[in-house]
């Protein structure tokens, strides 16, 4: 799978069920044929006694371009598979976002997957809970990279973004097959005209909270057209199950002070089975856990009056941007568009959108 998505490089990592001593792990790649370039593997992790995790990372790829690829681990090779990289800081691009696929109880993970692939996103963000039991190596198969496989290889075309949820915890196969960047628990990345903070909301510590500070105040994030923040427990929500649980405490006293003073424009989580949201004090607040788990159906006593949209139901969402603009919509597996608004940014020249309402 791929694991970044920048305009010059290409990181893969893949999985074979042995390592003998002297054998070579390598990524080829290529714009007219993969065996123009050779990068050999940096790092091989033992996860299993038959399962052992190959990384590569190729630099010096050209911005915006088509590429071809593939992986060799001895005498076996991949098929050659296509990574368009990100363009240069204006250039638009498409990004899915989906969580909490887990368990699938709800309906096949492969069926959101599918709905993602009709609209051929540049990059896929997932806010957290990409299987039911992150210590179990075999759910990692079934729950995560069997759905992809099944959906054309979606992620060995498409990179895909996560920040970890609870139920992916911090078990050695989670961190593992989630290869973040930074220290890997949270990161940020500029696409584009966007500035994307990844947090961890499994850990409460002041050093995260710091880290989160720090890369509001930045330069990389005062001089993007706009803020995204994703993690996995919302601060708030409108829907749950008979537990009451109505969003994070400490993130409402911590977190979002952060996001209003800074001006966040995007906040998006999971955790909540469910499509919801609402904007207060300027910031955008969404929940994308539809991608697979069992719905979140049950109003929370007392509401968040601000959230106004709700729907307990299986979707995922795209997100176009461009400089100036953000425009989103939310859809249903059957296609349909359940919500959609656009955002413009502050910068001469450049109107602002409304919200253009929530279809149903």
């Amino acid at each position: 799978m791929l694991q970044s998505y920048r305009a010059n490089e290409l990181r893969v990592q893949w999985e074979t069920d042995a390592n003998p001593g002297g054998t070579v792990n390598a990524l080829d790649w290529g714009i007219a044929s993969p065996s123009e370039h050779t990068v050999v593997a940096q790092a091989t992790i033992a996860v299993a006694p038959d399962r052992f995790l190959h990384r590569a990372v190729a630099t010096g790829l050209s911005p915006g371009t088509s590429h071809l690829y593939r992986i060799r681990s001895g005498l076996a090779s991949s098929a050659t598979h296509a990574y368009r990289t990100a363009g240069l800081a204006d250039a638009p691009f498409r990004m899915a976002w989906i969580a909490d696929n887990q368990n699938q109880a709800g309906t096949p993970f492969v069926s959101t997957l599918q709905g993602i692939m009709q609209h051929a996103p540049d990059v896929i963000g997932h806010a957290g809970d990409t299987v039911q039991n992150g210590d179990v190596l075999a759910e990692w198969q079934s729950q995560w990279f069997d759905p992809f496989a099944v959906a054309a290889n979606l992620g060995q075309r498409t990179p895909v973004l996560v920040a970890r949820g609870n139920h992916d915890g911090h078990f050695p196969p989670a961190i593992a097959y989630h290869w973040l960047p930074g220290n890997e628990y949270w990161y940020a990345e500029t696409i584009g005209r966007v500035r994307f903070i990844f947090l961890d909301s499994n850990i409460v510590a002041t050093t995260q909270d710091a880290f989160l500070a720090a890369e509001l105040a930045s330069p990389a994030a005062q001089d993007a057209d706009f803020v995204v923040v994703a993690f996995h427990h919302p601060p708030y929500t409108n829907l749950w199950d008979a537990q009451g649980f109505n969003g994070m405490p400490y993130e409402r006293n911590v977190w979002v002070p952060l996001f209003e003073q800074y001006d966040v424009d995007l906040v998006i989580s999971g955790h909540a089975h469910a499509y919801e949201r609402g904007v207060q004090n300027g910031v955008t607040y969404l929940i994308v856990g539809g991608a697979g788990g069992a719905l979140d159906t049950v109003p929370q006593v007392p509401p968040w009056p601000f959230i106004s949209v709700a729907l307990p139901v299986h979707h995922f969402a795209i997100l176009d941007a461009s400089p100036g603009r953000l425009r989103w919509a939310a859809y249903n597996l059957s296609g349909a568009v359940i919500d959609q608004f656009e955002l413009g940014a502050s910068v001469p020249g450049v109107p602002v959108f409304p919200f253009v309402g929530a279809g149903r």
